[in-house]
């Protein structure tokens, strides 16, 4: 069952441990003040790679795919100095 924390008009603080389905609490139980539940974000923590932008920089081209696209440019560029003929 969840914890909620619920503040009232008053300025008092409480948590209560209520299941799903039951109805928010509307009066401060210390001060009998109307009382709202407050919201607040969940903490996340991101552990291991892909998470950032900066993880995928740093990868760099194997050895072998550098040879292959020097191979393929000095290729693409001998039929066009045999065109210029």
């Amino acid at each position: 069952m969840p914890i909620y924390e619920y503040a009232c008009e008053a300025g008092h603080d409480f948590e209560v441990r209520q299941s799903f389905h039951d109805d928010p609490i509307s009066r401060c139980p210390r001060c009998d003040r109307p009382s709202r539940r407050v919201y607040r974000p969940a903490p996340v923590i991101y552990k291991g790679s892909g998470f950032y932008t900066t993880d995928y920089a740093r990868k760099q081209p194997s050895v072998g795919a550098n040879s292959g696209a020097s191979s393929s440019s000095s290729s693409a560029s001998t039929p066009s100095s045999s065109s210029d003929d």
